[in-house]
């Protein structure tokens, strides 16, 4: 019985202990509007509302891949992505030029979202948004295939 009681109080203070010097988990990457780090999102609605789409390579073609709820109600859910975003999250320490045309061809319009920038397409590119491209660290931007995103 007094062995019983010491190895209860024992155990006590080993539990004491160790909760004094156990660390809260470590934050996931910072977020801006939902949209993770490392990641360009397009937003069905204006003011990053609605249904979001998240891209983690560049894509020469948004009809590839649609809106998700994406932790949203899904205003804009299942819609393909190309020619239906009204606002952009830019998550990266890079900007990403968002083009009119498929194949990144910017000869009737483009937008670019700075780093860890976001903002609403303005005309003519709300809802006319088909490709975009991240630069590489050179400055240089990198392909701009187009691919599914994962």
């Amino acid at each position: 019985m007094r062995v019983t009681r010491r190895l209860v109080g024992l155990a006590a203070v080993i539990t004491t202990v160790i909760g004094s010097f156990a660390i809260a988990p470590t934050a996931s990457a910072a977020t801006i509007e939902g949209c993770r780090e490392a990641y360009l999102c397009f937003y069905f609605n204006s003011n990053f509302e609605g249904a979001r789409a998240d891209y983690l390579l560049s894509d020469g073609d948004l009809d590839n891949e649609k809106f998700n709820n994406a932790g949203t109600d899904g205003n804009g859910f299942n819609y393909v992505v190309k020619n239906h975003a009204a606002s952009v999250v830019n998550n990266w320490s890079y900007y990403a030029t968002v083009y009119y045309n498929s194949g990144c061809n910017g000869s009737v319009a483009s937008q670019s979202f700075g780093a860890y920038g976001k903002g609403n397409f303005t005309e003519p590119m709300k809802n006319d948004n088909a490709s975009f491209k991240w630069p590489t660290s050179s400055g240089t931007f990198r392909d701009c295939a187009n691919r599914d995103q994962f």
